[in-house]
């Protein structure tokens, strides 16, 4: 039997790097962040899996802790993360091209949506979207971006998806 998901579908991935990225248009995003977020806007239950919380959104821990856990066993979530790199990456690259990220902020690490580059349409549609508004997607856009994300006590440690040993 042939199931779908959302993961492994390039244009569900231009919508989850546009959607991450209106939503932390106040932050500068790198690129490992946004992989990240991205994993956990996929699956959001794996929210609970980062150990220690960081005190700096320990306020947060609540509405993770009442994310349902998903139908999908993934068994080994750093194997899934390192596949969705490539659709991750396509679709910047994408995004790039069309003139919706900044290829100058890309040229120094950083992912950001060009001014005015999503038509009013296209905003109105990631208006209507429910998840968008969840408390899911509040923890990804809102908090996680504010935690450290290197070092032995950053976001890449305490959640295991990403080594974190030669950072700087």
């Amino acid at each position: 039997m042939l199931m779908y998901h959302p993961a492994f579908d390039a244009n569900h991935c231009l919508y989850r790097i546009v959607s991450i990225l209106r939503a932390t248009d106040d932050q500068q995003i790198s690129w490992p962040l946004l992989r990240m977020l991205d994993f956990y806007y996929l699956f959001p239950s794996q929210l609970k899996n980062i150990k220690p919380w960081p005190n700096e959104i320990r306020k947060l821990k609540a509405q993770v802790m009442k994310i349902p856990d998903q139908f999908e066993d993934l068994t080994n979530p750093t194997r899934t993360f390192f596949e969705l790199e490539s659709f991750q990456k396509t679709a910047t690259l994408e995004l790039i091209a069309k003139g919706v990220l900044s290829k100058s902020s890309f040229d120094k690490g950083i992912i950001e949506l060009e001014p005015d580059s999503l038509p009013s349409a296209y905003t109105a549609l990631l208006d209507t979207d429910d998840f968008l508004k969840s408390d899911a997607f509040e923890v990804i856009t809102k908090g996680l971006p504010k935690t450290n994300l290197n070092g032995s006590s950053g976001l890449k440690s305490r959640s295991g998806l990403m080594e974190y040993v030669y950072d700087l």
